[in-house]
């Protein structure tokens, strides 16, 4: 469904990555209460995350956060999808809003 389940505001010069470690660290008592037996959280990111980097710095701040969550990348329109409709430049996807959360199965 992709509803939003936090949203965290940071200065222009804070990376998307670092912003979204701050957001996650903020609320990880979240995913700590989160049973080990229920579906993961599938984070939707663009291609301007940095998937290692994210899983390092949380496991940093929970060791067992990679248990709870997963990360997708969400798929770029192509080209040749672009110019079958008509279009250029950056096109919104619609599975993807900056990032996204969702619960999906493991």
């Amino acid at each position: 469904m992709g509803f939003p389940f936090f949203t965290y505001l940071t200065r222009a010069n804070v990376s998307d990555d670092q912003g979204l470690i701050e957001m996650l660290t903020f609320n990880i008592d979240y995913f700590k209460s989160k049973p080990d037996d229920i579906t993961l959280t599938t984070i939707l990111l663009d291609s301007g995350y940095h998937i290692e980097k994210l899983t390092t710095d949380l496991q940093k701040v929970y060791p067992e956060i990679m248990t709870k969550i997963r990360f997708e990348i969400s798929p770029k329109v192509s080209k040749q999808q672009k110019a079958e409709k008509g279009l250029s430049g950056f096109v919104v996807v619609p599975t993807r809003w900056i990032l996204g959360l969702k619960d999906a199965k493991s």
